[in-house]
């Protein structure tokens, strides 16, 4: 942002009424950011209003005044979100505007049908796609759509997409080894020293700590640890965690202080479980859930949101009742499916699936239906979501990549260690 001369943006709260060169350049970040002000100079009502909104937007308190909190994720350089905005020109259709920035219409909140015009403001996100990659798989479908991989050690060669690291522990959904870890002062150093190791001598932007699940119990124990990794990470190194169901949030007896870790870390993972019986990979109704019981105490524009791109067979006893589920590889379960001359059926909720059988056992395929992706949008562009972890590289259907331009721009990570 070019400044002007006089008060640096930032220096001071501006509020209803302030005016100065500072005020001009707030107004040039929010009308860069889609915020209408009309022809106003001065801090007004408009300014007021966009500041509002551009804190709700981002999980602040709304109150319209421009301060700390406000300056500190504005002009924050590795803010994961960035709202876009395009002024439709005279004779400009709205295919055009996708094809220029090489999105789909759907990016912009507009009907394929629609027709806008001149001087229309057009809104559109740059999000972070981030890949699971837990065997070293590359995609090359994938390369340069994601804005970096999650490896769970330092890979063997070179990555020219920045990686985090997330350990691959026992611990990851043990309650009761992540409670040895925490259970005393000497043991939560040594483990903040141990899950330090992965990265240390590596290139890697950060640490992801693994933990999906935690005792209340061990809630403020947790929170004391994340402290120390927090303060030990060199900057500009990234400190991600899980939150969720399974780790829970504070109350009297005991919990995590979710706002305090917030505040601590980077990234905030939300897993949406994979269906424990024959369904939909995805259901955006649970994951509109648990999302809102995350924004009240968690920064949304922080929040990563992990969905499956990989297939799922089920085995289905002679009672009709499921096993447990196997995660396969997009291809290879059409390739079985095909191969054993599955036939398509559907669900109660609409969605098709393959069925076979194979030496007296039946099996189910559920593949991810091509509606996933439009889901998955929906709820990252309505609680204005940092992005996507997709679960995970090497399984996806090749389409998929296609698919996520249509939605949102792929935000690159502005880090260094220079």
């Amino acid at each position: 942002m070019a400044l002007l001369p006089g008060k640096k943006l930032g220096s001071r709260v501006l509020r209803l009424g302030h005016k100065g060169p500072d005020v001009q350049q707030l107004h040039e970040f929010l009308r860069l950011q889609g915020y209408d002000l009309g022809e106003e100079q001065d801090f007004g009502y408009l300014t007021k209003d966009a500041v509002r909104r551009w804190q709700r937007d981002h999980g602040l308190v709304a109150d319209g005044i421009a301060g700390k909190r406000f300056f500190a994720l504005a002009l924050n350089e590795n803010l994961p979100i960035r709202r876009r905005v395009h002024v439709v020109e005279p004779k400009e259709t709205l295919e055009q505007v996708a094809q220029r920035y090489e999105l789909g219409p759907e990016a912009f909140g507009v009907s394929h049908k629609k027709t806008v015009y001149p001087g229309q403001r057009l809104i559109f996100f740059d999000r972070e796609i981030w890949a699971l990659c837990t065997n070293g798989a590359k995609s090359e479908h994938g390369r340069g759509a994601f804005t970096g991989l999650i490896c769970s050690a330092p890979p063997s060669g070179g990555l020219p997409e920045p990686y985090v690291i997330r350990p691959a522990t026992g611990e990851n959904g043990d309650v009761v080894k992540v409670h040895h870890h925490l259970r005393t002062p000497r043991r939560r150093r040594k483990t903040a020293r141990d899950l330090l190791e992965f990265i240390e001598g590596t290139k890697a932007c950060g640490l992801y700590v693994p933990w999906r699940a935690v005792a209340p119990v061990d809630g403020r124990r947790y929170v004391k640890l994340i402290k120390r990794l927090r303060r030990l990470l060199k900057p500009p190194a990234m400190l991600w965690v899980e939150l969720g169901p399974s780790v829970p949030s504070w109350r009297f007896w005991g919990g995590v202080d979710y706002a305090a870790v917030s505040q601590l870390v980077d990234r905030v993972v939300l897993n949406v479980p994979p269906p424990v019986k024959p369904g939909p990979l995805f259901e955006r109704r649970q994951a509109e859930e648990m999302v809102e019981s995350l924004v009240p105490t968690v920064h949304s524009w922080k929040i990563l949101l992990k969905v499956p791109v990989y297939a799922l067979l089920w085995e289905i006893d002679d009672e009709g009742n499921p096993g447990e589920g196997t995660r396969l590889p997009y291809q290879t379960a059409l390739s079985r499916a095909f191969r054993h001359g599955a036939r398509i059926n559907q669900d109660d909720w609409g969605y098709s699936y393959y069925t076979y059988k194979q030496r007296g056992a039946a099996y189910h395929i559920r593949l991810p239906h091509h509606s996933l992706l439009a889901e998955i949008s929906a709820v990252a562009n309505r609680h204005n979501l940092a992005g996507l972890i997709l679960d995970e590289l090497g399984m996806e259907d090749p389409r998929l990549w296609q698919g996520l331009s249509r939605y949102f721009r792929t935000a690159s990570l502005n880090i260094s260690r220079e």
